[in-house]
């Protein structure tokens, strides 16, 4: 449930091995993502009482990565998965981070009101 300090805690694992700020915040994010998947798919269904969280999460995600798809295929007229893949996963990243502060707040929210 504190994907952002698993972030941190992973990031100086990933410092210390690579030695280098930017290749390190990558890794790092993408190993958050997977975190930050779980958490946010357990905070929808705590809040949302469902158990539908991370499979409505992972259908966004496959949503996004068809457009990007599409949008990098009729652009240079061929299928990069990696790029895509790539841009989906950092979005998801952002996206994620921003979702699991917001259902945070809810959820205390709504704890504190209980």
């Amino acid at each position: 449930m504190l994907p952002i300090l698993s972030f941190v805690l992973i990031w100086i694992i990933v410092y210390a091995f690579t030695k280098h700020k930017k290749k390190s915040v990558r890794i790092t994010m993408d190993i958050t993502t997977f975190l930050l998947l779980g958490s946010v798919a357990s905070l929808w269904n705590q809040i949302f009482g469902s158990s539908f969280g991370l499979w409505f999460l992972l259908l966004l995600i496959l949503i996004v990565f068809g457009l990007i798809g599409g949008y990098h295929t009729d652009k240079k007229g061929k299928v990069e998965l990696g790029k895509s893949l790539r841009i989906v996963w950092r979005l998801s990243f952002m996206g994620l981070t921003v979702l699991y502060v917001m259902f945070m707040f809810i959820w205390m929210g709504t704890a504190m009101l209980a």
